[in-house]
């Protein structure tokens, strides 16, 4: 058999409410991304997406960061960053110039001076453009180019979507990962990344709602024509399932995580009587037994809450009837049993669970929604990368020279 040949290494880091997770793959040369390893630790600097504690977010940074290097054995110097939170918003925006070229072809300075004209739009001072992603560009009234280099026209315009955030809340997570010494490669929206790994291009092509909800917030994305048309976070999340079951079951949070991910489901129809679950007490001592029915009367009016907010926005975004897609449910909270049903009577549209899919050697234990963005991560930086990384130049992957590299690195941290 011959030797495997890589190109490119990647890395991905999903800085959350609840956790900080990582990945590691290498890009072979037919294409596909073999992942080398994912690890998660507990994050408690950020509320609702958002950095609240500087220090706490990067040395939950610099764990996984370190988990990542010895899992993989490699050095890593850079990372694309996935980020959410509650003062992302989108903006639809149209912009057009004039081609003024001899026989009116379009160059890519002209692709470039339209895009450029797109982020020219009023904006509050205490925010900032962090994406601008091209829907369409039209050449001379012809909708529907993805790509106008070489056409001929006099006229050219640009469908996009730009994604601000609020300023301070950027840079406090730019810092926080710069403490930990990692240099950010691009911050990118969460939900784009979710989508490389859940979605398909038939779906993304033909309409689907993709709602991504992590520990402390939810993405509610809509995807047409092949790209993001829309995208609203909210700040609830899985970790307020967390909280309801611990003023309810009269437990910690700990213990009330641990009950939400062994026995957690999404409705009481869903649930079995005849399944008693132990519960500690608040100090994780003496316990008590519950029914899995009880649990979901607990978790199931939270769940209504996050669908009707869902179907609220689905209303704002001005979507008429069922998507073709339909909806695809990621992040953590997916893993709640009979979450599809819930979805499907709640708002009548068909459901589906999204998993991490488009990449190999991944753990079964990974292939889970709370994944979807961190391995999204690895699929959307091989997709909009502006060069190859070199393997010796970036990442010392199984040599001695990179085992030396990190004994260095942790004698000095």
């Amino acid at each position: 058999m011959a030797k495997k040949s890589y190109r490119k290494i990647l890395v991905g880091l999903d800085v959350g409410t609840t956790k900080v997770a990582g990945a590691a793959g290498q890009v072979s040369y037919d294409g596909a991304v073999d992942v080398l390893g994912i690890c998660e630790v507990p994050s408690f600097g950020l509320r609702r997406g958002n950095v609240i504690d500087i220090d706490s977010t990067s040395r939950a940074i610099d764990r996984c960061l370190n988990d990542l290097e010895r899992m993989c054995g490699i050095n890593i110097a850079s990372a694309r960053v996935g980020f959410s939170g509650a003062n992302i918003a989108t903006i639809p925006n149209r912009a057009v110039v004039a081609v003024g070229h001899p026989g009116n072809e379009i160059v890519q300075e002209d692709v470039e001076r339209v895009v450029h004209a797109a982020k020219m739009i009023a904006i509050p001072p205490d925010r900032s453009i962090i994406h601008l992603l091209p829907r369409q560009f039209i050449v001379d009234g012809y909708e529907g180019v993805t790509d106008a280099v070489g056409m001929a026209g006099s006229r050219l315009e640009v469908e996009a979507v730009l994604v601000t955030a609020a300023t301070t809340a950027v840079q406090n997570l730019m810092k926080a990962v710069g403490r930990a010494g990692l240099k950010v490669k691009e911050l990118t929206l969460n939900t784009l990344l979710a989508a490389e790994s859940v979605l398909s291009p038939a779906e993304k092509e033909m309409g689907v709602v993709l709602v991504d909800i992590g520990g402390g917030t939810m993405d509610i994305s809509i995807y047409e024509q092949g790209g993001l048309v829309f995208s609203s976070i909210i700040p609830v999340g899985g970790e307020h399932i967390t909280r309801d079951l611990a003023v309810g079951l009269r437990t910690n949070l700990e213990e009330a995580n641990r009950i939400k991910e062994q026995h957690g489901c999404s409705s009481v129809d869903a649930a079995r009587e005849d399944v008693i679950i132990e519960v500690s007490n608040i100090n994780g001592q003496a316990s008590r037994q519950v029914s899995e029915k009880f649990v979901a009367s607990i978790i199931q009016p939270r769940i209504e809450e996050m669908l009707e907010i869902v179907q609220g926005e689905l209303f704002r975004a001005g979507v008429i009837g069922v998507p073709p897609g339909g909806i695809v449910l990621t992040g953590g909270t997916s893993n709640l049993r009979g979450i599809t049903r819930s979805v499907e009577e709640y708002l009548h549209i068909p459901a589906r669970v999204g998993l991490p899919e488009n990449t190999r050697f991944i753990n079964g234990e990974f292939k889970q929604g709370q994944y979807a963005a961190v391995l999204g991560a690895l699929l959307y930086d091989l997709k909009n990368s502006a060069s190859d990384v070199n393997l010796d130049e970036e990442l010392l992957l199984g040599s001695w020279l990179g085992r030396v590299i990190l004994w260095f690195k942790d004698l000095f941290r």
